[in-house]
């Protein structure tokens, strides 16, 4: 098959235009949406390349899994319903077995959610997958990381650190043993906390998705809303295999280990109970600290309000 007859074969059959409501879908040298006069449109992209993102040997349905989830996981950051997605493939050579595995993970995960493919492009070369999803909010109502104020109370979705745990413990089975298989699915297949992140979008004041880490993404939202932050060590809902470690390793991955793909979010003072328990019956929330007027100001407590100093970084592609 040539890149076209691939595209016709395991993507344009899955994905009628008629489905998202299009203009014009996959064919063209571009697709055409129609974006609801009342609403507007939500944007982001993810790269994902071997050996970097996902292990060589990484299963082709996993990573089509992945690749969405993170995407789908930047959205509902923002508090906004997916709608499409373009897909960028570059393939090594052309084995149609793991095309097809890749292609049926992939489109699933879309059809689950609502998603439906309106271009991309299919190349030679190092593998790597490049998605762009678009999602649209309500006008004004899309929530953002500047949004934090001082008193307002900051939570996670989900418990931290199972991806980071998995990951070590497949590189390093001794110093970190056998990850549960919840972790493990955390690392290949993590779940994007999407209706969490529309029932946010009426209620927080700031959110953002765990990708590089607590301590990298929390970061981002006081510097976006020029505000500071108490965390309480205590407080941090740790992944069951953390709470084997020694404290200190069990912190530090927690904090900076990446691969969550939890949302962490801040909500008024007083938030009524009701509200809390409307979160709670989407996915588990924990309250873990507060927005303080110390600009830029991260600071991690120990039991008896004792700072805590973090050691390790959060991973950049370019430090």
């Amino acid at each position: 098959m040539n890149e076209f007859e691939i595209i016709e074969c395991f993507f344009k059959s899955a994905h009628p235009a008629s489905n998202g409501g299009l203009a014009l879908g996959i064919g063209d040298d571009a697709a055409i949406v129609n974006v609801p006069d009342d609403s507007e449109l939500v944007i982001s992209m993810d790269t994902l390349v071997s050996g970097v993102h996902f292990f060589a040997d990484a299963l082709p349905e996993d990573i089509a899994y992945k690749s969405l989830a993170v995407n789908l996981s930047d959205i509902a950051a923002m508090g906004a319903s997916s709608r499409w997605i373009s897909l960028s493939l570059t393939l090594p050579d052309q084995d149609l077995v793991w095309i097809e595995k890749f292609s049926s993970s992939f489109n699933q995960l879309a059809k689950e959610h609502g998603l439906v493919l309106i271009g991309g492009d299919l190349t030679k070369g190092p593998l790597s997958i490049t998605v762009q999803i678009h999602g649209i909010n309500p006008k004004g109502k899309s929530l953002r990381r500047s949004g934090a104020n001082p008193g307002d109370s900051i939570y996670v979705s989900g418990k931290l650190g199972a991806a980071a745990y998995a990951f070590k413990s497949i590189e390093d089975n001794v110093l970190y043993p056998d990850a549960t298989k919840e972790e493990i699915q955390r690392l290949h297949r993590p779940e994007a906390r999407t209706k969490t992140g529309t029932t946010l979008r009426s209620i927080a004041t700031s959110c953002i998705d765990i990708s590089d880490g607590l301590f990298a993404d929390l970061g981002h939202i006081l510097k976006a809303s020029k505000v500071g932050a108490d965390i309480k060590l205590a407080e941090i809902p740790y992944s069951d295999s953390l709470k084997k470690l020694d404290k200190d390793k069990a912190i530090e991955l927690a904090l900076s280990g990446g691969d969550d793909y939890e949302l962490c979010f801040t909500l008024p003072s007083g938030t009524p109970d009701a509200v809390l328990n409307e979160l709670e019956s989407i996915c588990p929330i924990y309250c873990i600290g507060t927005i303080t007027n110390q600009v830029s100001e991260l600071s991690f407590l120990k039991e008896n309000d004792e700072p805590y100093v973090i050691k390790t970084n959060a991973y950049r592609h370019f430090s």
